[in-house]
């Protein structure tokens, strides 16, 4: 790592919904509690993105939750917009990226900062992300959203979270975030990144608690994720599977199949780590094949030509 930097990393926080509202203020708060109880032996700096629309009304209080804050105001609208903005404005070369609803977990930046060090060839270190809750649903989503990433123990990784990663600078700024394909870019933005030989690491100390609301939660993102992996094909049909777009009901009845499978098998690897014992994991099962049909209204989207943005309460 560089020397000449004032700061070991920068964490960038940024909301994925819409600025402004009392649960947005009252999650970024939490989140902003736990990051200033993590164990920081090295000088760190944080920025918080905004819209310059919203900058203003960012409650006081907040702005001394964790130490040296500063507010990065910024002309875009989007959370990629707000990501970009972030890594741009950094004065660190390692820019780690936290969604301002999660929480990061103790010893959050400990793993993510010994990791670094350990491993200072990785372009980027994703974390793994449990959701919020004690019931039984949000254990068994967090294994189906969020175990793409996860490689079981630290290590190497083919997938990279945009709620809970830390990257280098360079490499953000060679390969920004896109909106290209809505807000669920998670895919193309990994595809890009890849191509370039970058290496893509694991650690699952750099745990976090991302908010979660049920299934009205499950069903408007699945809309987005069966948008963003249909248009990403219909603009980039070199992309795995890309020919497939060319008919429709094909697409559809592989996404929902495969998907489903492969939920399956990350059920399997990684349940019992998020908390999910063998006998519920048929329910798991059962919940991940409803999840995937919910992925067709977005798919019918994109093959209408339609904009996603219209049905849309991320930013």
């Amino acid at each position: 790592m560089s020397t000449d930097q004032p700061y070991v990393a920068t964490i960038v926080t940024v909301s994925d919904h819409k600025a402004g509202s009392t649960e947005g203020w009252a999650a970024l708060r939490a989140t902003y509690r736990h990051l200033a109880e993590q164990d920081y032996r090295e000088p760190v700096e944080f920025l918080l993105v905004e819209n310059e629309q919203a900058t203003a009304s960012i409650p006081d209080d907040i702005l001394g939750l964790v130490p040296g804050l500063r507010v990065v105001s910024t002309s875009g609208t989007s959370s990629f917009d707000l990501k970009n903005a972030g890594a741009e404005a950094a004065r660190s070369d390692f820019v780690v990226i936290l969604d301002a609803d999660c929480r990061p977990a103790p010893g959050w930046w400990r793993a993510i900062y010994t990791h670094r060090v350990a491993h200072p060839e990785a372009a980027v270190i994703s974390g793994r992300t449990f959701y919020e809750g004690e019931g039984l649903l949000s254990r068994v989503f967090a294994v189906i959203d969020r175990t793409y990433v996860d490689a079981g123990d630290a290590g190497p990784t083919q997938a990279i979270s945009n709620n809970n990663a830390g990257f280098t600078r360079a490499i953000l700024l060679d390969h920004p975030f896109s909106n290209e394909v809505g807000p669920f870019g998670s895919e193309p933005h990994s595809a890009r990144i890849k191509a370039s030989g970058a290496v893509l690491r694991f650690e699952p100390g750099m745990l976090a608690f991302h908010a979660f609301t049920g299934w009205d939660m499950v069903r408007e993102e699945r809309r987005h994720i069966g948008f963003s992996l249909t248009r990403y094909r219909q603009l980039h049909p070199d992309a795995v599977n890309g020919w497939m777009v060319k008919y429709p009901p094909l697409w559809a009845a592989y996404l929902v199949a495969a998907s489903t499978a492969s939920d399956v098998r990350r059920s399997l690897r990684f349940g019992r780590a998020y908390g999910v014992r063998w006998f519920q994991v048929p329910y798991l099962w059962a919940c991940s094949a409803v999840t995937h049909l919910l992925e067709i209204p977005g798919i019918r989207l994109a093959f209408g030509g339609r904009d996603i943005g219209r049905w849309n309460t991320y930013r």
